[in-house]
């Protein structure tokens, strides 16, 4: 398969899957914020006030999100190798801490995919810690 087609595929399933429309989120002045990393593949969304939002990172790569109440956060994901592709959008959700650093990763096992989000956390020795308010997630309305 040549290169023009797989990025034609790419995009089509991205705007199939709504993450090309989706408008993207802006924390609201003076609100309670964290900190998600969005290095890991896919693209990300947040659901706020049952809509979807695209999650778009700093020069550092992390995105501002809402802290104190559960929020779901999910990812876009599609990768083709010319020999097999693969595609899911994962979600779960959390309740943020404020200030608090999170990184958002998923695994692809039998044919189902699973979003996990975790502390960063320096203490210890990989770096992140499990989130304890890690749960599954509620259906995510989409305009």
């Amino acid at each position: 398969m040549n290169k023009c087609f797989s990025v034609f595929i790419v995009v089509v399933v991205s705007l199939l899957s709504g993450c090309g429309v989706l408008p993207q989120y802006h924390a609201a002045p003076g609100a309670s914020t964290a900190k998600l990393n969005l290095k890991s593949a896919g693209s990300k969304w947040i659901c706020v006030s049952g809509e979807r939002h695209r999650l778009v990172g700093d020069s550092t790569g992390y995105a501002d999100i809402p802290a104190g109440a559960r929020l779901t956060i999910g990812s876009n994901y599609y990768y083709n190798d010319g020999y097999v592709s693969t595609s899911c959008n994962p979600r779960t959700s959390l309740v943020p801490e404020p200030s608090q650093r999170y990184y958002i990763d998923f695994e692809i096992e039998s044919d189902r995919c699973f979003a996990l989000i975790f502390k960063e956390d320096a203490t210890t020795r990989t770096g992140l810690a499990l989130e304890p308010t890690l749960s599954r997630s509620s259906e995510c309305a989409t305009k």
